[in-house]
């Protein structure tokens, strides 16, 4: 058990970009540059602005990957459980939330049920953050919510992350500098093993990102037409990513020059999810504020994220060209008024979400909120209410870049 949720038992990295779009200017700053300098301190991270585009560490992509941070799974376990317990967080193991308690006016939660080893737990709070990733909290307090494509039901395919040694980093940058980085994907050979009936993945792409320890993050299963807000959809992510990883090894030592001798270090133990339940705030964010760049006045963050959503064979990317905000509204569902969303349940619609998803905005998002909590807390109003103006004070204190 540990902290880091996707990028520690989930074994996702490197963490995705945290800077302009040229690569002149880190945006993403605040709690995830402040890790993430701890992370370097102990050998546990590279700085992202040190990384040059389109190598290993990027999984050679041209465009939407710079800055990107290589990190330790392990090293990110000690350090965000170290900086937890100096802030004086309790920390709680092992539960999962199993329901809520509202209010007898029912427009407020009075804590959440946990199930723990000695049994059922109730917690009161004064707010509540549901960065569940899933919206759990907000879907048991019955806000409304959105999931997936609302009329077809359709979802971003799960997966499951493996890491690999033994690459010959020396022979992919070879292939990239004679065929250029569009060849990394490695099309040509799956479609080879593909037609021997040898790469049974219903994807068309490879992504090998180099770690800073010299192992290599595999971005490659892709399990559709799963739900991961349940335990049927999680447990197929989990038993059908296992299989797709042992027919990729298979694939690599025999079809990639330079991964003939690799060998598997670990899979995640934590299931791959891109895409579930969503509130629905009364304001809703869309792509077209992304495309446009736009400056919200309530902004809570910038960033340069692509939108990214892993559906069908190869899936639909955008590279971002202009930096865009997030609005603190996105973060506070309606019909509870000490609730706030973080994470990728936050209110946006589905290609916002593609883009927003990856760790580092969710770093953002989560600071963002803790920060309205307290605000919320101080004033005795509801997360509706609190006085946006201060939270983004707080926020520039926090070294948050907004401008």
């Amino acid at each position: 058990m540990s902290l880091g949720g996707t990028a520690t038992n989930g074994l996702v990295g490197s963490f995705m970009t945290c800077s302009d779009p040229k690569g002149e200017r880190m945006l993403i700053r605040g709690f995830f540059e402040e890790l993430v300098n701890r992370l370097i301190a102990v050998g546990g991270a590279i700085d992202p602005m040190s990384i040059a585009n389109c190598d290993g560490y990027s999984s050679w992509h041209e465009f939407g990957h710079r800055n990107v941070t290589p990190f330790n799974s392990e090293a990110l376990k000690f350090e965000a459980e170290s900086m937890c317990l100096e802030s004086g967080v309790e920390l709680l193991y092992g539960v999962q939330g199993m329901d809520v308690i509202l209010s007898k006016s029912g427009d407020r939660l009075d804590g959440v049920v946990f199930l723990g080893k000695e049994g059922l737990l109730f917690i009161a709070a004064k707010v509540v953050i549901d960065c569940t990733g899933d919206g759990d909290v907000a879907h048991l307090a019955g806000c409304p919510m959105m999931k997936g494509d609302e009329t077809t039901g359709e979802m971003q395919a799960g997966s499951l992350f493996f890491v690999i040694d033994g690459v010959n980093e020396a022979a992919l940058q070879a292939r990239k500098d004679a065929k250029g980085w569009q060849a990394m994907r490695f099309t040509d050979e799956i479609n080879q093993a593909v037609e021997a009936g040898e790469y049974p993945i219903p994807r068309r792409r490879l992504g090998m990102y180099k770690s800073n320890d010299g192992t290599w993050r595999c971005n490659i299963t892709r399990i559709p037409d799963v739900d991961g807000s349940t335990t049927a959809g999680q447990n197929k992510i989990m038993q059908v990513g296992r299989v797709q990883i042992a027919a990729i090894l298979k694939f690599l030592r025999k079809y990639v020059r330079g991964c003939e001798s690799i060998r598997l270090v670990s899979s995640a133990t934590l299931p791959g999810i891109r895409e579930t339940r969503r509130i629905r705030g009364s304001f809703v964010m869309e792509e077209s504020s992304i495309v446009a760049g736009e400056m919200f006045p309530d902004r809570i963050l910038i960033l340069s994220n692509s939108r990214d959503a892993h559906i069908g064979l190869v899936g639909r990317y955008i590279p971002q060209e202009v930096v865009y905000s997030l609005p603190y509204r996105m973060l506070v569902p309606q019909g509870v008024g000490n609730l706030l969303a973080a994470g990728r349940n936050v209110s946006c619609d589905r290609s916002t979400l593609s883009a927003i998803r990856v760790m580092p905005p969710c770093f953002g998002l989560g600071q963002a909120a803790g920060n309205a909590a307290v605000l919320a807390v101080r004033d005795k109003c509801s997360c509706a209410e609190i006085d946006v103006a201060e939270l983004q004070d707080w926020l520039r204190q926090e070294n948050v870049v907004l401008d």
